[in-house]
């Protein structure tokens, strides 16, 4: 499956972007942007759910549309990769401290979904494996390594393992901020889709993405121009423009004629957008 997106992508070189996919009126039609523009379910539908919580992944997956989902890993206390965005408890659990202090049981059973809504307090601390079973044959995952505490290489070999186990190294990528994890991903598995997370859009942001052998990249939506999805198609790099929220920008850029995914807290706005409602 990953070959076919880097094919496509690939392809998207030879394709005249201005025109090719525009109708009569010079406008896309749904279907066309639905397909330039996947949805990629920023922390599960974490616009409604707990951000990080199987709730929020399991109603992301209630939209048929959501063919990603992108989450955040750090390793517990017993080198498990567990699922939450903080290296720190307190925002969104009623623990405190640092993840990697505790067990992955211990996380499991925190309340990590009060914060949000009360009905929600059974929610805790998923572990990644619980995502994957979740996912598969639903949903690809972004997975991004956080890192905070814990030794690069240590977390890198554990996520290949968990990725591994399910044998779902084809299926899913792993971001990082961090080129030393993207790194050490590498070394622990040849085939494992990479990716660079960046939040700037630097002259030589490609050449350091094929540095790094990424073929995925995800940047803050503000420093995406046309420039750097032209030069990403003919390197095949896919583009995933985070984070984007507000109605006008999702229905923005859904209109562009350019191939890249869309990260959203809100898949129900994508679908909005995309098929051209207010």
């Amino acid at each position: 499956m990953w070959h076919g997106i880097k094919s496509f992508t690939k392809g998207l070189r030879n394709v005249p972007f201005r025109f090719h996919f525009l109708g009569r009126r010079g406008v896309m039609d749904k279907q066309s942007k639905a397909r330039l523009h996947p949805c990629v379910a920023h922390r599960g539908f974490s616009g409604q759910a707990p951000e990080n919580t199987m709730a929020a992944f399991k109603l992301a997956l209630d939209y048929p549309h959501v063919k990603w989902m992108e989450l955040d890993v750090h390793l517990s206390k017993d080198d498990v990769p567990v699922v939450i965005h903080d290296g720190k408890l307190e925002r969104t659990t009623n623990g405190k401290g640092r993840v990697i202090d505790y067990t992955a049981e211990q996380l499991g059973n925190l309340d990590a979904g009060s914060w949000l809504n009360a009905s929600y307090s059974a929610e805790g601390v998923p572990a990644l494996e619980q995502v994957l079973d979740l996912a598969a044959g639903k949903c690809r995952l972004n997975i991004e390594l956080k890192g905070d505490d814990a030794d690069y290489d240590r977390l890198a070999l554990r996520t290949v393992e968990v990725i591994r186990s399910r044998g779902a190294e084809a299926e899913h990528i792993v971001t990082s901020f961090q080129p030393a994890i993207l790194r050490a991903v590498r070394k622990y598995s040849p085939t494992l889709a990479i990716g660079l997370i960046i939040d700037d859009n630097p002259a030589d942001l490609i050449e350091r993405l094929l540095a790094l052998d990424c073929t995925y990249l995800s940047i803050g939506f503000r420093h995406m121009n046309e420039k750097l999805l032209e030069q990403a198609a003919q390197a095949s790099v896919v583009v995933n423009a985070w984070t984007v929220n507000s109605p006008s920008d999702l229905r923005r850029l859904a209109n562009r004629p350019e191939a890249f995914q869309l990260c959203t807290n809100y898949p129900d706005r994508w679908l909005a957008a995309v098929e051209g409602k207010r």
